[in-house]
Protein backbone atom coordinates (compact mmCIF):
# COMPACT_ATOMS: atom_id res chain seq x y z
CA UNK A 1 0.00 0.00 0.00
CA UNK A 2 1.10 3.13 -1.07
CA UNK A 3 1.93 6.08 1.93
CA UNK A 4 0.58 8.60 -0.17
CA UNK A 5 -2.66 10.30 -1.73
CA UNK A 6 -3.45 9.88 -5.26
CA UNK A 7 -1.01 12.79 -7.27
CA UNK A 8 -3.31 15.96 -7.80
CA UNK A 9 -3.27 14.73 -11.06
CA UNK A 10 -5.73 12.14 -10.60
CA UNK A 11 -8.42 14.85 -9.77
CA UNK A 12 -9.80 15.20 -13.54
CA UNK A 13 -10.18 10.94 -13.78
CA UNK A 14 -11.76 11.09 -10.15
CA UNK A 15 -13.83 13.84 -11.16
CA UNK A 16 -15.32 12.33 -14.16
CA UNK A 17 -16.13 9.15 -12.70
CA UNK A 18 -17.67 10.85 -9.50
CA UNK A 19 -20.17 12.74 -11.40
CA UNK A 20 -20.95 9.39 -13.31
CA UNK A 21 -21.62 7.79 -10.33
CA UNK A 22 -24.07 10.94 -9.04
CA UNK A 23 -25.34 11.31 -12.67
CA UNK A 24 -26.19 7.46 -12.99
CA UNK A 25 -27.85 7.18 -9.27
CA UNK A 26 -29.77 10.06 -9.46
CA UNK A 27 -31.63 8.44 -12.75
CA UNK A 28 -31.84 5.34 -11.20
CA UNK A 29 -33.15 6.69 -7.83
CA UNK A 30 -35.53 9.27 -9.11
CA UNK A 31 -37.03 6.83 -11.57
CA UNK A 32 -37.21 4.00 -8.87
CA UNK A 33 -38.36 6.89 -6.15
CA UNK A 34 -41.44 8.20 -8.97
CA UNK A 35 -42.78 4.59 -9.76
CA UNK A 36 -42.36 3.37 -6.10
CA UNK A 37 -44.28 6.08 -4.92
CA UNK A 38 -46.96 6.12 -6.76
CA UNK A 39 -47.07 2.37 -6.28
CA UNK A 40 -47.29 2.76 -2.45
CA UNK A 41 -48.06 6.14 -1.19
CA UNK A 42 -46.47 8.64 1.29
CA UNK A 43 -47.44 6.07 4.82
CA UNK A 44 -45.08 3.38 3.48
CA UNK A 45 -42.54 6.12 2.20
CA UNK A 46 -42.27 7.56 5.79
CA UNK A 47 -42.35 4.57 7.83
CA UNK A 48 -39.02 3.40 5.84
CA UNK A 49 -37.96 6.83 6.15
CA UNK A 50 -38.32 7.21 9.77
CA UNK A 51 -36.46 3.17 10.43
CA UNK A 52 -33.58 4.15 8.29
CA UNK A 53 -33.12 7.28 10.33
CA UNK A 54 -32.34 4.92 13.33
CA UNK A 55 -30.47 2.27 11.18
CA UNK A 56 -28.32 5.23 9.35
CA UNK A 57 -27.05 6.15 13.03
CA UNK A 58 -26.12 2.64 13.68
CA UNK A 59 -24.16 2.70 10.49
CA UNK A 60 -22.44 6.15 11.08
CA UNK A 61 -21.81 5.46 14.61
CA UNK A 62 -19.84 2.26 13.47
CA UNK A 63 -17.24 4.51 11.41
CA UNK A 64 -16.61 6.92 14.37
CA UNK A 65 -14.79 9.00 11.59
CA UNK A 66 -12.23 6.38 10.51
CA UNK A 67 -12.93 6.64 6.78
CA UNK A 68 -12.30 10.89 6.58
CA UNK A 69 -9.58 9.53 9.03
CA UNK A 70 -7.93 7.12 6.40
CA UNK A 71 -8.87 9.17 3.05
CA UNK A 72 -7.09 12.52 4.40
CA UNK A 73 -3.95 10.52 6.07
CA UNK A 74 -0.39 11.47 4.40
CA UNK A 75 1.31 8.49 5.36
CA UNK A 76 -0.81 5.14 5.57
CA UNK A 77 0.30 1.62 6.12
CA UNK A 78 -1.32 -1.60 5.76
CA UNK A 79 -1.06 -1.54 9.80
CA UNK A 80 -3.46 1.65 9.61
CA UNK A 81 -6.20 -0.10 6.85
CA UNK A 82 -6.02 -3.52 8.81
CA UNK A 83 -6.35 -2.10 12.48
CA UNK A 84 -9.46 0.39 11.03
CA UNK A 85 -10.79 -2.60 9.30
CA UNK A 86 -11.22 -4.99 12.72
CA UNK A 87 -12.36 -1.88 14.83
CA UNK A 88 -15.22 -1.28 12.53
CA UNK A 89 -15.98 -4.82 12.46
CA UNK A 90 -16.19 -5.32 15.81
CA UNK A 91 -17.75 -1.79 16.38
CA UNK A 92 -20.32 -2.57 14.04
CA UNK A 93 -21.22 -5.71 15.52
CA UNK A 94 -21.74 -4.22 19.04
CA UNK A 95 -23.74 -1.66 17.37
CA UNK A 96 -26.21 -3.90 15.21
CA UNK A 97 -27.28 -5.72 18.63
CA UNK A 98 -27.89 -2.50 20.57
CA UNK A 99 -29.91 -1.47 17.69
CA UNK A 100 -32.01 -4.58 16.95
CA UNK A 101 -32.39 -4.64 21.40
CA UNK A 102 -33.84 -0.83 21.06
CA UNK A 103 -36.11 -1.38 18.00
CA UNK A 104 -39.30 -1.42 19.72
CA UNK A 105 -38.55 1.72 22.03
CA UNK A 106 -38.25 3.79 19.09
CA UNK A 107 -41.31 2.37 17.50
CA UNK A 108 -43.24 2.99 20.56
CA UNK A 109 -41.67 6.50 21.30
CA UNK A 110 -43.00 7.17 17.38
CA UNK A 111 -46.31 5.58 17.97
CA UNK A 112 -45.63 3.23 15.22
CA UNK A 113 -45.88 -0.35 16.16
CA UNK A 114 -44.85 -1.28 12.36
CA UNK A 115 -41.77 0.06 12.74
CA UNK A 116 -39.92 -2.19 15.10
CA UNK A 117 -39.60 -5.34 12.59
CA UNK A 118 -38.30 -3.19 9.75
CA UNK A 119 -35.81 -1.96 12.20
CA UNK A 120 -34.91 -5.20 12.91
CA UNK A 121 -34.46 -6.59 9.37
CA UNK A 122 -32.62 -3.13 8.13
CA UNK A 123 -30.22 -3.58 11.31
CA UNK A 124 -28.92 -6.62 10.12
CA UNK A 125 -27.21 -5.24 7.13
CA UNK A 126 -25.40 -3.09 9.52
CA UNK A 127 -22.66 -5.67 10.07
CA UNK A 128 -22.15 -6.13 5.86
CA UNK A 129 -21.80 -2.62 5.44
CA UNK A 130 -19.10 -2.53 8.43
CA UNK A 131 -17.10 -5.19 6.00
CA UNK A 132 -16.85 -2.44 3.23
CA UNK A 133 -15.68 0.76 5.05
CA UNK A 134 -12.39 0.58 5.00
CA UNK A 135 -12.38 -0.54 1.49
CA UNK A 136 -14.10 2.31 0.35
CA UNK A 137 -12.52 4.58 2.35
CA UNK A 138 -9.04 3.38 0.72
CA UNK A 139 -10.95 3.48 -2.84
CA UNK A 140 -11.66 7.39 -2.28
CA UNK A 141 -8.18 7.97 -0.95
CA UNK A 142 -6.50 6.62 -4.15
CA UNK A 143 -9.47 8.49 -6.23
CA UNK A 144 -10.92 5.46 -7.54
CA UNK A 145 -14.18 6.35 -8.54
CA UNK A 146 -14.79 4.38 -11.09
CA UNK A 147 -14.62 1.46 -8.74
CA UNK A 148 -17.69 3.17 -6.46
CA UNK A 149 -19.16 4.03 -9.48
CA UNK A 150 -19.75 0.37 -10.38
CA UNK A 151 -20.61 -0.46 -6.57
CA UNK A 152 -23.26 2.09 -6.68
CA UNK A 153 -24.83 1.38 -10.29
CA UNK A 154 -24.82 -2.38 -10.10
CA UNK A 155 -26.30 -2.22 -6.28
CA UNK A 156 -29.23 0.54 -7.09
CA UNK A 157 -30.55 -1.25 -10.29
CA UNK A 158 -30.73 -4.88 -7.98
CA UNK A 159 -32.18 -3.25 -5.06
CA UNK A 160 -34.74 -1.28 -7.17
CA UNK A 161 -35.67 -4.40 -9.31
CA UNK A 162 -36.04 -6.34 -6.01
CA UNK A 163 -38.25 -3.42 -4.49
CA UNK A 164 -40.43 -3.65 -7.36
CA UNK A 165 -41.42 -7.26 -7.17
CA UNK A 166 -42.26 -6.34 -4.10
CA UNK A 167 -44.52 -3.46 -4.98
CA UNK A 168 -46.05 -5.33 -7.56
CA UNK A 169 -46.35 -8.49 -4.79
CA UNK A 170 -48.37 -6.65 -2.56
CA UNK A 171 -45.91 -6.11 -0.21
CA UNK A 172 -46.65 -2.15 1.07
CA UNK A 173 -43.96 -0.82 3.23
CA UNK A 174 -41.68 -4.62 3.24
CA UNK A 175 -41.07 -3.90 -0.66
CA UNK A 176 -39.06 -0.97 0.63
CA UNK A 177 -37.21 -3.01 2.99
CA UNK A 178 -36.44 -5.15 0.18
CA UNK A 179 -35.28 -2.68 -1.84
CA UNK A 180 -32.56 -1.89 1.37
CA UNK A 181 -31.58 -4.78 1.99
CA UNK A 182 -30.31 -6.18 -1.86
CA UNK A 183 -29.26 -2.85 -2.48
CA UNK A 184 -27.08 -2.96 0.94
CA UNK A 185 -26.05 -6.72 -0.20
CA UNK A 186 -24.55 -6.09 -3.64
CA UNK A 187 -23.29 -3.29 -2.65
CA UNK A 188 -20.98 -5.31 -0.61
CA UNK A 189 -20.01 -8.11 -2.76
CA UNK A 190 -19.38 -5.71 -5.58
CA UNK A 191 -17.06 -3.90 -3.85
CA UNK A 192 -15.39 -6.62 -2.19
CA UNK A 193 -14.78 -7.92 -5.98
CA UNK A 194 -13.23 -4.83 -7.64
CA UNK A 195 -11.14 -3.88 -4.63
CA UNK A 196 -7.85 -5.21 -4.68
CA UNK A 197 -7.35 -4.92 -0.85
CA UNK A 198 -7.90 -8.11 1.17
CA UNK A 199 -7.28 -6.64 5.54
CA UNK A 200 -5.25 -9.21 7.35
CA UNK A 201 -5.94 -10.37 10.76
CA UNK A 202 -4.11 -7.83 13.65
CA UNK A 203 -4.54 -4.98 15.00
CA UNK A 204 -1.32 -2.67 16.05
CA UNK A 205 -1.82 -0.19 18.59
CA UNK A 206 0.14 2.25 17.85
CA UNK A 207 -1.70 2.45 14.45
CA UNK A 208 -4.79 2.70 16.05
CA UNK A 209 -3.74 5.40 18.77
CA UNK A 210 -2.63 7.36 15.57
CA UNK A 211 -5.76 7.22 13.49
CA UNK A 212 -7.95 8.26 17.01
CA UNK A 213 -6.41 11.37 17.23
CA UNK A 214 -7.88 12.46 13.91
CA UNK A 215 -10.87 10.03 13.92
CA UNK A 216 -12.06 10.99 17.23
CA UNK A 217 -12.68 14.79 15.79
CA UNK A 218 -14.42 13.53 12.42
CA UNK A 219 -16.59 10.97 14.12
CA UNK A 220 -18.11 14.37 16.22
CA UNK A 221 -18.32 15.92 13.18
CA UNK A 222 -19.92 13.21 11.73
CA UNK A 223 -22.32 12.75 14.43
CA UNK A 224 -23.32 16.29 14.20
CA UNK A 225 -23.65 16.39 10.17
CA UNK A 226 -25.82 13.12 11.01
CA UNK A 227 -28.25 14.86 13.74
CA UNK A 228 -27.78 18.06 11.20
CA UNK A 229 -28.98 15.59 8.09
CA UNK A 230 -31.48 13.79 9.56
CA UNK A 231 -33.02 15.67 12.46
CA UNK A 232 -35.61 16.88 10.27
CA UNK A 233 -36.62 13.51 9.45
CA UNK A 234 -36.13 12.31 13.04
CA UNK A 235 -38.77 15.17 14.80
CA UNK A 236 -41.10 15.26 11.89
CA UNK A 237 -41.43 11.33 12.53
CA UNK A 238 -42.11 12.47 16.48
CA UNK A 239 -44.30 15.42 15.73
CA UNK A 240 -46.64 15.28 12.62
CA UNK A 241 -46.73 11.17 11.86
CA UNK A 242 -45.49 9.24 8.82
CA UNK A 243 -47.51 10.61 6.15
CA UNK A 244 -46.28 14.16 6.44
CA UNK A 245 -43.08 12.57 6.34
CA UNK A 246 -43.68 10.91 3.69
CA UNK A 247 -44.43 14.08 1.73
CA UNK A 248 -41.42 15.75 3.07
CA UNK A 249 -39.15 13.33 2.42
CA UNK A 250 -40.43 12.92 -1.01
CA UNK A 251 -39.98 16.62 -1.51
CA UNK A 252 -36.67 16.56 -0.16
CA UNK A 253 -35.12 13.65 -2.28
CA UNK A 254 -36.03 15.10 -5.59
CA UNK A 255 -34.52 18.67 -4.31
CA UNK A 256 -31.37 16.73 -2.33
CA UNK A 257 -30.68 14.62 -5.53
CA UNK A 258 -30.81 17.54 -7.63
CA UNK A 259 -27.54 18.70 -5.40
CA UNK A 260 -26.44 14.95 -5.65
CA UNK A 261 -26.19 14.94 -9.20
CA UNK A 262 -24.48 18.65 -9.84
CA UNK A 263 -22.41 18.93 -6.53
CA UNK A 264 -21.98 15.90 -5.12
CA UNK A 265 -19.38 14.63 -7.49
CA UNK A 266 -17.58 17.40 -6.79
CA UNK A 267 -17.62 17.20 -3.08
CA UNK A 268 -16.58 13.49 -3.23
CA UNK A 269 -13.35 14.11 -4.30
CA UNK A 270 -12.56 17.66 -2.37
CA UNK A 271 -11.13 16.11 0.22
CA UNK A 272 -8.55 14.28 -1.33
CA UNK A 273 -8.33 16.35 -4.50
CA UNK A 274 -8.00 19.94 -1.61
CA UNK A 275 -5.76 17.51 0.95
CA UNK A 276 -3.19 17.04 -1.76
CA UNK A 277 -2.28 21.10 -2.06
CA UNK A 278 -3.21 21.60 2.01
CA UNK A 279 0.39 23.00 2.77
CA UNK A 280 -0.14 25.86 -0.24
CA UNK A 281 -2.57 28.10 1.06
CA UNK A 282 -2.73 30.31 -2.25
CA UNK A 283 -3.01 27.10 -4.16
CA UNK A 284 -5.30 25.43 -1.96
CA UNK A 285 -7.88 28.58 -1.76
CA UNK A 286 -7.61 28.74 -5.68
CA UNK A 287 -8.72 25.29 -6.10
CA UNK A 288 -11.44 25.27 -3.89
CA UNK A 289 -13.13 28.63 -5.46
CA UNK A 290 -12.53 26.82 -8.63
CA UNK A 291 -14.60 23.84 -7.46
CA UNK A 292 -17.39 26.15 -5.89
CA UNK A 293 -17.88 28.25 -8.97
CA UNK A 294 -18.35 24.48 -11.00
CA UNK A 295 -20.70 23.58 -8.41
CA UNK A 296 -22.66 26.46 -8.11
CA UNK A 297 -23.34 26.21 -12.31
CA UNK A 298 -24.38 23.40 -12.21
CA UNK A 299 -26.31 22.99 -9.09
CA UNK A 300 -28.05 26.02 -8.63
CA UNK A 301 -30.37 26.32 -12.60
CA UNK A 302 -30.89 22.58 -12.11
CA UNK A 303 -33.02 23.53 -8.57
CA UNK A 304 -34.67 26.36 -10.37
CA UNK A 305 -36.39 24.04 -12.89
CA UNK A 306 -37.00 21.66 -10.55
CA UNK A 307 -38.61 24.65 -8.65
CA UNK A 308 -40.25 25.54 -11.53
CA UNK A 309 -41.48 22.12 -12.61
CA UNK A 310 -42.77 20.96 -9.25
CA UNK A 311 -46.51 21.53 -10.43
CA UNK A 312 -46.72 18.78 -12.99
CA UNK A 313 -44.38 16.25 -11.14
CA UNK A 314 -47.18 16.47 -8.44
CA UNK A 315 -50.27 15.88 -10.81
CA UNK A 316 -48.13 12.67 -12.37
CA UNK A 317 -47.91 11.19 -8.61
CA UNK A 318 -51.54 11.44 -8.17
CA UNK A 319 -53.91 12.84 -5.51
CA UNK A 320 -52.19 10.69 -2.59
CA UNK A 321 -49.27 13.29 -2.98
CA UNK A 322 -51.42 16.54 -2.91
CA UNK A 323 -48.80 18.73 -1.29
CA UNK A 324 -45.73 17.47 -2.88
CA UNK A 325 -45.41 20.52 -5.37
CA UNK A 326 -45.28 23.05 -2.48
CA UNK A 327 -42.66 21.12 -0.37
CA UNK A 328 -40.64 21.29 -3.43
CA UNK A 329 -40.59 24.67 -4.45
CA UNK A 330 -39.52 25.11 -0.74
CA UNK A 331 -37.06 22.52 -0.35
CA UNK A 332 -35.33 23.48 -3.67
CA UNK A 333 -34.03 27.05 -1.91
CA UNK A 334 -33.21 25.14 1.44
CA UNK A 335 -31.30 22.91 -1.00
CA UNK A 336 -29.44 26.19 -3.06
CA UNK A 337 -28.40 27.31 0.56
CA UNK A 338 -26.94 23.78 1.39
CA UNK A 339 -25.16 23.21 -2.06
CA UNK A 340 -23.51 26.45 -2.38
CA UNK A 341 -21.24 25.30 1.33
CA UNK A 342 -21.07 21.62 0.56
CA UNK A 343 -17.46 21.72 -0.11
CA UNK A 344 -16.46 24.01 3.11
CA UNK A 345 -16.94 21.19 4.89
CA UNK A 346 -14.70 18.88 2.98
CA UNK A 347 -12.34 21.92 2.65
CA UNK A 348 -12.07 22.33 6.62
CA UNK A 349 -11.14 18.25 7.14
CA UNK A 350 -8.47 18.99 4.03
CA UNK A 351 -6.86 21.58 6.35
CA UNK A 352 -6.92 19.57 9.28
CA UNK A 353 -9.51 21.54 11.13
CA UNK A 354 -11.43 18.76 11.80
CA UNK A 355 -12.61 20.11 15.44
CA UNK A 356 -13.73 23.53 13.50
CA UNK A 357 -15.78 21.62 11.27
CA UNK A 358 -17.54 19.59 14.32
CA UNK A 359 -18.27 23.09 16.39
CA UNK A 360 -19.74 24.73 13.12
CA UNK A 361 -21.91 21.37 12.60
CA UNK A 362 -22.92 21.45 16.03
CA UNK A 363 -24.21 24.86 16.14
CA UNK A 364 -26.37 24.05 12.88
CA UNK A 365 -27.32 20.75 14.31
CA UNK A 366 -29.01 22.65 17.26
CA UNK A 367 -30.33 25.22 15.12
CA UNK A 368 -32.18 22.65 13.09
CA UNK A 369 -33.64 21.20 16.28
CA UNK A 370 -35.24 24.59 17.49
CA UNK A 371 -36.80 25.49 14.32
CA UNK A 372 -38.20 22.44 14.14
CA UNK A 373 -39.36 22.55 17.94
CA UNK A 374 -40.86 25.51 16.62
CA UNK A 375 -42.51 24.53 13.42
CA UNK A 376 -44.34 22.03 15.25
CA UNK A 377 -45.40 24.28 18.03
CA UNK A 378 -46.74 26.81 15.68
CA UNK A 379 -48.75 24.74 13.54
CA UNK A 380 -52.24 25.54 14.05
CA UNK A 381 -53.60 22.14 12.09
CA UNK A 382 -52.10 19.02 10.25
CA UNK A 383 -52.69 21.10 6.65
CA UNK A 384 -50.33 23.93 7.66
CA UNK A 385 -47.57 21.21 9.09
CA UNK A 386 -45.91 20.53 5.69
CA UNK A 387 -45.17 24.01 4.79
CA UNK A 388 -44.25 25.07 8.39
CA UNK A 389 -41.51 22.44 8.24
CA UNK A 390 -40.08 23.08 5.29
CA UNK A 391 -39.95 27.27 5.93
CA UNK A 392 -38.23 26.02 9.06
CA UNK A 393 -35.61 23.98 7.12
CA UNK A 394 -35.34 27.10 5.00
CA UNK A 395 -34.44 29.74 7.81
CA UNK A 396 -32.11 26.94 9.64
CA UNK A 397 -30.19 25.85 6.71
CA UNK A 398 -29.65 29.55 5.44
CA UNK A 399 -28.20 30.70 8.88
CA UNK A 400 -26.09 27.35 9.21
CA UNK A 401 -24.17 28.48 5.59
CA UNK A 402 -23.87 32.44 6.92
CA UNK A 403 -22.21 30.69 9.55
CA UNK A 404 -20.14 27.92 7.50
CA UNK A 405 -19.04 30.47 5.02
CA UNK A 406 -17.41 32.80 7.51
CA UNK A 407 -15.91 30.30 9.74
CA UNK A 408 -14.59 28.77 6.51
CA UNK A 409 -13.18 32.38 5.33
CA UNK A 410 -11.33 33.18 8.37
CA UNK A 411 -10.20 29.72 9.03
CA UNK A 412 -8.74 29.04 5.35
CA UNK A 413 -8.45 32.89 4.21
CA UNK A 414 -10.29 33.47 1.78
CA UNK A 415 -12.68 36.31 0.95
CA UNK A 416 -16.11 35.87 1.26
CA UNK A 417 -16.45 38.39 -1.85
CA UNK A 418 -14.40 35.66 -3.61
CA UNK A 419 -17.26 33.13 -2.84
CA UNK A 420 -19.75 35.46 -3.75
CA UNK A 421 -18.31 35.94 -7.27
CA UNK A 422 -17.84 32.28 -7.78
CA UNK A 423 -21.53 31.68 -6.49
CA UNK A 424 -23.55 34.20 -8.71
CA UNK A 425 -23.51 32.90 -12.37
CA UNK A 426 -25.35 29.83 -10.91
CA UNK A 427 -27.31 31.80 -8.94
CA UNK A 428 -28.60 34.01 -11.88
CA UNK A 429 -29.12 30.97 -14.02
CA UNK A 430 -30.83 29.44 -11.22
CA UNK A 431 -33.59 32.61 -10.97
CA UNK A 432 -34.19 32.54 -15.00
CA UNK A 433 -34.22 28.80 -14.83
CA UNK A 434 -37.03 29.13 -12.56
CA UNK A 435 -38.50 32.34 -14.17
CA UNK A 436 -39.06 30.43 -17.36
CA UNK A 437 -40.02 26.96 -16.17
CA UNK A 438 -42.83 28.14 -13.75
CA UNK A 439 -44.09 30.87 -16.17
CA UNK A 440 -44.65 28.20 -18.59
CA UNK A 441 -46.29 25.53 -16.23
CA UNK A 442 -48.77 28.59 -14.39
CA UNK A 443 -49.77 29.77 -18.17
CA UNK A 444 -49.64 26.37 -20.69
CA UNK A 445 -52.81 24.06 -20.83
CA UNK A 446 -51.27 20.80 -21.55
CA UNK A 447 -50.95 16.91 -20.25
CA UNK A 448 -48.67 17.06 -17.29
CA UNK A 449 -46.41 15.34 -18.57
CA UNK A 450 -45.76 17.43 -21.43
CA UNK A 451 -46.18 20.32 -19.69
CA UNK A 452 -43.26 18.91 -17.53
CA UNK A 453 -40.71 18.11 -20.66
CA UNK A 454 -41.78 21.79 -22.21
CA UNK A 455 -40.81 23.55 -18.78
CA UNK A 456 -37.38 22.08 -18.17
CA UNK A 457 -36.26 22.43 -21.90
CA UNK A 458 -37.26 25.93 -22.37
CA UNK A 459 -35.91 26.68 -18.76
CA UNK A 460 -32.41 25.12 -19.19
CA UNK A 461 -32.17 26.59 -22.66
CA UNK A 462 -32.69 30.09 -20.84
CA UNK A 463 -30.42 28.55 -17.81
CA UNK A 464 -27.62 27.50 -20.30
CA UNK A 465 -27.64 31.06 -22.50
CA UNK A 466 -27.13 32.81 -19.09
CA UNK A 467 -24.25 30.65 -18.01
CA UNK A 468 -22.72 30.71 -21.52
CA UNK A 469 -22.80 34.45 -20.90
CA UNK A 470 -21.43 34.79 -17.51
CA UNK A 471 -19.32 31.65 -16.62
CA UNK A 472 -16.20 30.93 -18.33
CA UNK A 473 -16.10 27.47 -16.91
CA UNK A 474 -19.21 26.57 -19.15
CA UNK A 475 -18.15 28.20 -22.25
CA UNK A 476 -14.78 25.79 -21.37
CA UNK A 477 -16.72 23.23 -21.60
CA UNK A 478 -18.84 23.35 -24.29
CA UNK A 479 -15.76 24.68 -26.55
CA UNK A 480 -14.07 21.46 -25.62
CA UNK A 481 -17.30 19.62 -26.20
CA UNK A 482 -17.36 20.75 -29.99
CA UNK A 483 -13.22 20.31 -30.15
CA UNK A 484 -13.70 16.58 -28.30
CA UNK A 485 -16.88 15.26 -30.32
CA UNK A 486 -15.53 12.87 -32.42
CA UNK A 487 -13.21 11.55 -29.46
CA UNK A 488 -15.88 9.58 -27.70
CA UNK A 489 -19.40 9.78 -26.47
CA UNK A 490 -20.92 13.57 -25.36
CA UNK A 491 -21.50 12.74 -21.68
CA UNK A 492 -17.67 11.86 -21.25
CA UNK A 493 -16.48 14.93 -22.95
CA UNK A 494 -18.76 17.10 -21.05
CA UNK A 495 -17.57 15.70 -17.52
CA UNK A 496 -13.79 15.57 -18.76
CA UNK A 497 -14.40 19.21 -19.29
CA UNK A 498 -16.05 19.92 -15.79
CA UNK A 499 -12.76 18.04 -14.12
CA UNK A 500 -10.82 19.71 -16.23
CA UNK A 501 -11.97 22.76 -14.90
CA UNK A 502 -12.29 21.72 -11.41
CA UNK A 503 -8.53 20.43 -11.17
CA UNK A 504 -6.64 23.58 -13.87
CA UNK A 505 -9.56 26.24 -13.89
CA UNK A 506 -10.60 28.22 -17.08
CA UNK A 507 -8.96 28.23 -20.01
CA UNK A 508 -8.41 32.37 -19.66
CA UNK A 509 -6.70 31.80 -16.10
CA UNK A 510 -4.36 29.03 -17.19
CA UNK A 511 -3.18 31.14 -20.15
Amino acid sequence: MTGKSAPAASLRTATSWSYALSLGKMGISLGLAFVLAAMLGPRAFGVIAMALVFVNFIEMLQQQGLMPAIVSRKTLTDRHADTAFWIVIAVGAVCTIAGIASASWWAEVNGLPELAPVIRVLALTVPLTSTVVIHEALLRRQLAFKQLTIRTWVSLVSGGVAGLLGALLGLGVWALVLQQVVTATVAVVVLWTVSPWRPKFRVDRKAARELWSYSTRAASSSLGLFIGGRVDVLLTGLLFGPVVVGLYRLGQRLASTAVDVTARGMQAVALPGLAGVQGDSIAFGSRLVRMQRITAALALPLLGLLAGAAGPIEKILGPEWDGTATAIRLLAIMQAFAAISLLLGPALQAWNRPGTLSIVIWASSALKIAALVLAAWATPDDSMALVLLCLAMIVATGVSTVVIVWVSSRVLHLRVREMLRAWAPGAIAGFVAVSISGGIVRFAVLPALFELLLAGVAGAIGAGLCLWASAPEFRSMVGTLRARSVRGPKVAIAQKSVSDAAAHGPVSERA
